[in-house]
């Protein structure tokens, strides 16, 4: 596999949500074949074509930091900020808090959400909880998600 494929993982499939297709987060696409991708990959919704996860944006090819293996779908959601969604029933595994301690280093804070749960904020060193807070809901609101 290349540097930057989807491979086998689908976990944006579920955790993503998609306008277009009226789904929610948490909900398995209907086009979502499991291990395999998207069955309407070269016609799917503009939400997926915009979306890329993390692992994908970055080119690293450390299987271990794809989303279906360290459980954790993060993505850039600010110029300091990464968001980091817990894949449904699994933990944040030792590979994902290395990815979390690695962006923290980079100088970006990281908000941790698990669907139904309240939002946790890993901060970089010289960044104020509150602030990142208030930018993590100003970004949700300039892109309609609140």
């Amino acid at each position: 596999m290349a540097k930057g494929e989807c491979g086998e993982c689908t976990v944006c499939c579920t955790l993503s949500v998609v306008k277009e297709l009226n789904k929610e987060a948490g909900e398995t696409c209907v086009h979502c074949i499991s291990n395999k991708g998207c069955s309407i990959y070269n016609a799917r919704p503009q939400d997926c074509r915009d979306f890329a996860c993390a692992y994908l944006e970055s080119g690293i090819d450390n299987v271990s930091l794809r989303p279906d293996k360290c459980d954790v779908m993060f993505f850039r959601k600010t110029d300091r900020i990464f968001v980091g969604v817990v894949v449904p029933d699994k933990t944040v595994s030792d590979a994902a808090r290395g990815q979390i301690e690695a962006f923290k280093q980079q100088g970006f804070s990281v908000v941790m959400l698990k669907l139904f749960q309240r939002p946790h904020i890993e901060n970089a060193k010289d960044h104020d909880r509150d602030e990142i807070w208030k930018e993590y809901l100003n970004s949700l609101k300039e892109h309609g998600n609140i």
